[in-house]
């Protein structure tokens, strides 16, 4: 059977108190064996100590230099009793437990068994009467015992043993102190196991809290699998902790932020790339991207529960931002923001607004034309072929088919033609007008079709938008203008309508991204994929065509702008365009009309 599966966090608790165990005793047995080491030699120096002093006693030199020089079967009765108290005295005081004092032959002159007086010694006398020192744990009458021999010399020269001293203590009392020792040393131990508990157990409740339970390994899978999907997603990828600091950014997010410099402060240690991909997650070379203002806002700005979406502006991209909180266990764990490029599909998606326009606008001279034939194929079955030739010449004088967008035909790009008529339809459908200048002139082909379209598309819808708002002031319908111009390879062109104008005040923010001039009453869907906005004016821009219809001719080099916010003309707005290298203009021609034509500079405008 599987073993059950433990909380990283009661791993951590038993490791560490295996540890501290381990340690504890360690170093109790070293320190237990300190202890008794320091017991005995404390016992062994106060026997030594204790037999010395004995023995340069006077009244004991002279006492045993005495017994030694009578070598009686009977130490005399005197000495004894003198030597008796002396060893008695001492014994009380000192606290050992017993001392023996014999002459040069081992016989002892004193004794707690008063009989054992004028026997010899239990235990070998020889180290001391040859004149050293010894310490010894020895057995003898009294029991085992700590034993200090020390050699006392004649009280006539002094250079001659003339016995011994003899002062022992019970190992019982030796063992009675190192018992002492080591239970004290047993009670740190148990204190410190204890504490050590206490310790271990509180690091484990602010590990598991720290970590919201999640275990090392779940750490490295989700390390690993955090680099996988952060390099793996198409979006840009910024964490945010719970103080809102960049913690960790992908390299998509680096690439649409266009940056690789990361901010002072906002630098996270991270791993290299042989530690699970934690690196490469938190950013190219350990580096964080530079967070723009807007991103930074709109965390903040983020709901608990919920996500918050803004459109913002990078450099030349538009991008779909969106905030999101994270939470673990009810606990706030930091923020995520994610970064999707819209420039591409924003510029199809009015590409295919136009795309759709045209094909409603060939629809519509198919149906005109299929009608014109039906009427062809009833005059010659009906035999009426006079008729039939009659009709046939007129609309062979008249054009294949009626376009409604005035003077075309000074438009000869099949790319502008087709644009301008489909414009033309889904205008005259809301019932607005479209008209090309009379002066314009555009020599050459259309280089750039979908830039050309989407730009010159999108300017023709807000016109006709602000046509079809301001229509209630106006007798005869709206109208909008179109003036198109060649220069070489640019391409100018003027739109300008009979709308209501654009207010001063909000001149300044029609091409910023997010606002918008319309409101629903005055924004019908004529089926140019018309949105509603949220603010007031005369239709002029939906809060993404004008500033994606600039963005995209500025990167080709060109300009969008507004030229003139009440036209004197047609009272409406008038926006100009410029595009660079938009046209093929290989015989020269509209650069030979530009230098009779004054065309407003970047400066100028």
């Amino acid at each position: 059977m599987p073993r059950p599966h433990r909380s990283f966090s009661r791993r951590v608790l038993i490791s560490q108190l295996a540890l501290v165990i381990v340690i504890l005793t360690l170093v109790t047995g070293v320190f237990a064996w300190m202890g008794a080491r320091t017991v005995t030699e404390v016992t062994e120096t106060k026997a030594l100590a204790t037999a010395r002093t004995l023995a340069i006693d006077p009244d004991v030199r002279a006492a045993s230099t005495q017994a030694s020089a009578e070598h009686a079967d009977e130490p005399d009765e005197q000495i004894v009793t003198s030597m008796l108290a002396i060893t008695d005295d001492l014994r009380d005081r000192s606290g050992i437990s017993f001392a023996v004092i014999t002459d040069d032959r081992g016989i002892r002159l004193t004794h707690p068994d008063r009989s054992k007086i004028g026997h010899k010694v239990s235990t070998s006398p020889d180290e001391a009467l040859a004149g050293r020192e010894n310490v010894s744990h020895e057995s003898g009458t009294l029991g085992e015992t700590v034993r200090a021999k020390v050699p006392i010399y004649s009280s006539e020269d002094g250079k001659t043993v003339v016995g011994e001293v003899s002062v022992g203590i019970f190992a019982s009392v030796l063992d009675a102190d190192v018992r002492r020792e080591l239970i004290l040393l047993g009670t740190v131990a148990v204190l410190a196991l204890a504490l050590g508990g206490v310790v271990s157990l509180m690091l484990g409740r602010r590990l598991r809290r720290e970590t919201l339970g999640v275990g090392p390994e779940e750490l490295a899978e989700m390390a690993r699998d955090q680099g996988a999907v952060l390099h793996g997603l198409d979006d840009g990828v910024l964490g945010f902790d719970t103080n809102g600091t960049l913690t960790l950014s992908n390299s998509n997010a680096k690439e649409l932020l266009g940056t690789a410099s990361a901010k002072d402060g906002d630098r996270a240690d991270g791993a290299n790339e042989a530690n699970g991909g934690a690196a490469s997650a938190r950013g190219t070379d350990d580096d964080l991207v530079d967070v723009p203002d807007e991103v930074t806002a709109l965390m903040a700005e983020a709901p608990a529960d919920g996500a918050l979406r803004r459109r913002i502006t990078i450099n030349d991209r538009i991008l779909l931002a969106t905030a999101v909180r994270v939470q673990r266990d009810g606990v706030s764990v930091g923020g995520v923001v994610t970064l999707r490029d819209e420039t591409q599909m924003l510029t199809m998606a009015r590409q295919l607004e136009s795309v759709t326009a045209m094909a409603r606008a060939l629809r519509t001279q198919r149906h005109e034309f299929a009608n014109r034939l039906h009427t062809v194929l009833g005059l010659v079955d009906t035999g009426a072929t006079d008729e039939a030739h009659t009709y046939l010449s007129s609309i062979l004088g008249t054009g294949p088919i009626t376009t409604p967008v005035e003077d075309i035909d000074l438009v000869s790009d099949p790319y502008l033609r087709a644009v301008l008529e489909a414009k033309g339809t889904t205008a005259a459908e809301a019932g607005v007008s479209l008209a090309v200048t009379p002066d314009s002139l555009a020599v050459g082909a259309v280089r750039d079709p979908e830039a050309v379209t989407l730009i010159l598309g999108n300017l023709i819808d807000n016109a006709v938008r602000a046509a079809v708002a301001g229509r209630r002031y106006a007798e005869d319908g709206g109208r909008v203008e179109v003036q198109l111009l060649s220069s070489g390879g640019e391409l100018h062109a003027v739109v300008t309508d009979t709308g209501d104008g654009i207010d001063d005040e909000v001149v300044g923010q029609i091409f910023d991204e997010g606002f918008s001039t319309s409101t629903a009453a005055s924004a019908p869907d004529f089926g140019i994929g018309l949105t509603t906005g949220t603010g007031t004016g005369d239709g002029h821009g939906l809060g993404i065509g004008l500033a994606l219809s600039r963005r995209v001719a500025e990167k080709g080099g060109g300009a969008v702008w507004l030229i003139d916010g009440h036209d004197p003309d047609l009272g409406g707005a008038s926006f100009g365009m410029r595009l660079p290298d938009a046209l093929d203009d290989p015989d020269g021609e509209g650069a030979a009309f530009a230098a009779d034509n004054d065309f407003p500079t970047d400066e100028e405008r």
